[in-house]
């Protein structure tokens, strides 16, 4: 789905799947389900989400891999991945400019891909 979001004052926050070539977006869509269903925290940050995964090396190929299509759609977001050591949880954190994390909660509350129980965890609506 083509999605673009305008703010007062701000450019276009504009996602275009378009940009992941067609043989690539079911896994695409696949491995973002997958990331998102393995979310155990979450956490609002000023810019955007912070999400913690297990410290699963299989999961954490799943995140590389939806991160490489997914930088393609969105390409407004900034992406971080923190990797601690002895086992600790993965954190991935969405962060961008001004409409930004708005815009990522939207796309959480429409799409139902986070848990119900985290999200109520995180106080989040």
């Amino acid at each position: 789905m083509l999605t673009d979001k305008t703010l007062e004052g701000e450019g276009i926050i504009a996602c275009d799947p378009n940009a992941i070539p067609a043989e690539s977006r079911a896994r695409w869509v696949e491995t973002g389900r997958q990331v998102y269903a393995a979310v155990q925290a979450i956490q609002e940050m000023p810019q955007g989400y912070r999400f913690q995964l297990p410290a699963d090396s299989a999961l954490l190929l799943t995140v590389a891999e939806y991160i490489s299509q997914e930088r393609l759609c969105c390409a407004f977001l900034h992406f971080t991945l923190e990797i601690e050591p002895r086992g600790a949880p993965v954190w991935l954190s969405l962060t961008g400019g001004e409409g930004v994390k708005e815009y990522i909660r939207s796309v959480f509350e429409t799409n139902d891909l986070l848990n119900a129980e985290v999200i109520k965890a995180a106080k989040l609506p």
